[in-house]
Formats: structure tokens, C-alpha cells, sequence
């Protein structure tokens, strides 16, 4: 993560970490394979960390700011933000990876919610025909931004404005899903 792909040297992981070179080799033939098995890793954490599940889901707009809360805290962390440089930079030498990355990281998620919204929509709550859709814009708009910002090495909001930037997305996007 420090180095990035071409400049980390398996002496060096090997050093940092423990073990031997024939341990790392036995499990990760190559330095490709290790670097997917890092990212497959990371992608895995996703879910359990933010665990959307135990989020109180009778109120739209409780739910979704808990939703931005945890993702956010997430994904603007050291290792998510790695991958996105990863794929930012050197995407085009591991095309692969990045739609695994989507598949174990991203997509549980955005099913999750295109659930909840579903639910909201069946119940009268919110108006939301195409839930998956929805559920995509929800995330772009909350999401891609932050990430961006964090990715290009701008300055991090505050506690206090991130905050304020949930809840304003949260706010306009349950607007243009008012039931």
C-alpha cells in the first residue's frame, strides 16, 4: 500500500510481515496473486464493517444517514482508499480485479439497499420504481465526491461538515423520492 504494485518488493513484504519468501510463494505465486488476494481481503471487510443490517429501518431518513455514516467511515479509510488508487493508477494492468472488487465489495451493499428501498416503496414511504437504480444514484451521490476528494489528496472535511454533507444528500435524495 505504501509503495504501490511495481515498487513493493516481496523481500520487503516478507520482512515487515514475517515468514519466509517460499511461505509467501506457496500461497501466492505470484506478486499479482498476492496483491488480489490484499484487495479480495479488503473487499471482503466491507460488509462486516459496515453492517447495514443493524441499522433501525422503519424511518427512510434514519437509515439512509446511518448507511452514509458507516460507508463513509469505511470507505475514506486507508485500505479502501488504496484500492481506489490502485485502480485510479494502475486499473488498466488488473481489469479483473477491479470487477472483483465490485462484485464482493460494492455490489452486497448496493443490493442491500436497493432492498431497503424496495421495502420503503412497498410501504408507501418512499416512491422508488426502480429501487437498483435508485440505490446506484443514492451512492453516487453521497459517496464519489468524498472519495474523490480523498483519491486526489484534498483536504478531508470536518466531522462536523461531512455530517452536514450526509445529511443533505440524505435530504435531497429522499426528496426526489417522495412518496
Amino acid at each position: 500500500m505504501a509503495t504501490g504494485f511495481e515498487a513493493a518488493s516481496t523481500n520487503r513484504i516478507v520482512e515487515l510481515f514475517g515468514g519466509s519468501k517460499a511461505t509467501l510463494f506457496r500461497y501466492y505465486p505470484t506478486k499479482q496473486l498476492l496483491l488480489e488476494g490484499v484487495v479480495l481481503r479488503i473487499a471482503d471487510r466491507w460488509t462486516s464493517a459496515v453492517d447495514l443490517r443493524s441499522l433501525p429501518a422503519a424511518q427512510p431518513e434514519q437509515w439512509l444517514n446511518g448507511c452514509a455514516t458507516r460507508m463513509l467511515a469505511w470507505i475514506l479509510g486507508p485500505e479502501p482508499l488504496f484500492v481506489g488508487r490502485l485502480a485510479i493508477a494502475e486499473g488498466h494492468k488488473f481489469p479483473k480485479l477491479g470487477k472483483d472488487f465490485e462484485q464482493r465489495a460494492i455490489r452486497p451493499l448496493q443490493a442491500a439497499l436497493a432492498a431497503r428501498l424496495g421495502e420503503w416503496h412497498r410501504a408507501g414511504l418512499i416512491r422508488s420504481v426502480a429501487p437498483a437504480r435508485d440505490a446506484e444514484r443514492y451512492l453516487d451521490l453521497t459517496f464519489s465526491g468524498e472519495v474523490s476528494r480523498a483519491l486526489y489528496g484534498r483536504p478531508r472535511r470536518s466531522a462536523r461538515s461531512l455530517a452536514r454533507h450526509r445529511h443533505e444528500c440524505v435530504a435531497l435524495f429522499l426528496r426526489g423520492l417522495r412518496a
